[in-house]
């Protein structure tokens, strides 16, 4: 498994910073404070996915190809090493909130979730 598998993930990594980074510095009344998404949340969420991400790219390079059955068990605790962290994050996240919950940054959180975890199954995939 070759270092370029893993530059799709570094690129949406930065460009979600990028993104998130930029957003701050709109004016209070933007769109973004209208509908209630918490941008440091989604920042931790985009961090503690693209950690988890490095682990399992670590962990599925040093992995014998030629046993598929270790690779789809690879593949399988990375996604549930992700998906409960996302649980975990956004439980405290719904519990420390003194407001209402912000659903768009809930589905925002999720969608990075997927994104990760498809590009994960994509270098798997590729692994040769």
């Amino acid at each position: 498994m070759t270092k370029k598998q893993f530059i799709p993930v570094v690129l949406l990594f930065v460009i979600i910073n990028l993104l998130l980074f930029g957003l701050k510095n709109l004016p209070a009344d933007n769109f973004i404070t209208k509908i209630g998404m918490n941008q440091s949340f989604i920042l931790g969420t985009n961090i503690m996915l693209f950690g988890v991400s490095l682990l399992n790219y670590l962990r599925v390079r040093k992995m014998d190809p030629t046993n598929p059955s270790a690779m789809v068990r690879s593949v399988m605790l990375g996604t549930l090493l992700k998906m409960m962290i996302f649980a975990i994050a956004a439980l405290v996240y719904a519990k420390t909130q003194t407001v209402k919950v912000g659903i768009p940054t809930l589905l925002i959180s999720m969608g990075l979730y997927l994104i990760y975890t498809w590009l994960e199954i994509q270098w798997t995939n590729k692994k040769k």
